[in-house]
């Protein structure tokens, strides 16, 4: 037993001065966990909630997407590709935002494929540029094409892709701070309790 002794001292030693090491620098990583939480609330305040948990009925039952949707999408996707100061983050919420920012990016593009001329036309209503389906551009003599509605289900498709990708972002700002100490383990549990979970294809696919 008194042989353990001297491992014992050597363990509690190295609890004693990791506890020191993370006492010292808690203050430092929770300011910058502070601050990346108010530059995520400052993102997400631009984006109209409401409209983009309608997304996917906008698609496939409006056959009408709002600008206002669209736009806070734009300016991420360019501040994102110019690595603007505003999406970079520094703390313990960099391991989760960055690959679920670069994610809905890429989904946004892929959703952008589909929401674009000759299939879906802007129209100006009320100063702003409203997006309508164009089921003319699927017309092939007198008939129209049954790939309208394949088109319309993948433009779908991809707009829940993109909602539930938005929705994870948003549940971050849920975490508490030794939760994304541990992002890695806490944020894909938080995830799944709330049916978040998603594929990264759009990502892969862009990666080509």
């Amino acid at each position: 037993m008194s042989s353990w002794i001297p491992y014992l001292k050597d363990a509690f030693f190295v609890v004693g001065s990791l506890a020191g090491v993370l006492a010292f620098l808690r203050p430092v990583v929770e300011s910058k966990h502070q601050k990346d939480t108010e530059r995520l609330g400052a993102i997400l305040s631009k984006f109209p909630e409401n409209q983009i948990m309608a997304l996917d009925s906008c698609v496939y039952s409006s056959r009408r997407i709002p600008e206002s949707v669209l736009r806070p999408f734009d300016e991420i996707e360019h501040k994102h590709g110019d690595g603007w100061q505003e999406l970079k983050f520094v703390g313990p919420l960099k391991q989760i935002l960055e690959p679920e920012f670069k994610c809905l990016v890429a989904e946004y593009r892929e959703f952008r494929e589909y929401v674009q001329v000759p299939e879906w036309e802007p129209k100006d209503v009320d100063g702003e540029y409203d997006w309508f389906f164009n089921k003319q551009a699927f017309r092939d003599g007198h008939v129209v094409s049954v790939q309208y509605a394949e088109h319309l289900q993948q433009a779908t498709d991809a707009a829940t892709q993109l909602r539930k990708r938005f929705q994870r972002i948003q549940a971050v700002t849920d975490l508490h701070f030794f939760e994304a100490l541990f992002g890695r383990f806490y944020a894909p549990r938080l995830f799944k309790s709330r049916g978040l979970e998603c594929s990264n294809n759009a990502l892969q696919r862009t990666s080509r």
